[in-house]
């Protein structure tokens, strides 16, 4: 899994950047949702990332994340092999300002 962590003061611009990293994979044609972190538990955001993973998605990309969900997927990044998620997984985050 490969994890970028976008961070920031309020009005820096980081889900701009999140859009354009959305808009960039849309061009390359795959269509990926932007995730909301603030509006789900820890525990369900890091469920969903790894149904994603294991059903073939390529990109995962989240906006508002706690500063929880970030430890929590740095982690599993940090399991490496062992956490099951392929190599090729890209994890995009937003941190909340």
């Amino acid at each position: 899994m490969q994890l970028q962590i976008i961070t920031g003061s309020a009005g820096s611009g980081k889900t701009t950047q999140l859009r354009a990293i959305q808009d960039e994979l849309k061009d390359q044609g795959t269509d990926v949702v932007i995730y909301h972190g603030a509006s789900c538990t820890t525990p369900f955001f890091i469920n969903h990332l790894c149904n994603q993973a294991m059903a073939g998605v390529t990109h995962f990309l989240a906006d508002d994340c706690t500063q929880f969900q970030i430890k929590a997927v740095t982690d599993l990044k940090a399991r490496g092999i062992h956490s099951g998620i392929p190599s090729g997984f890209v994890v995009h985050l937003v941190r909340q300002a």
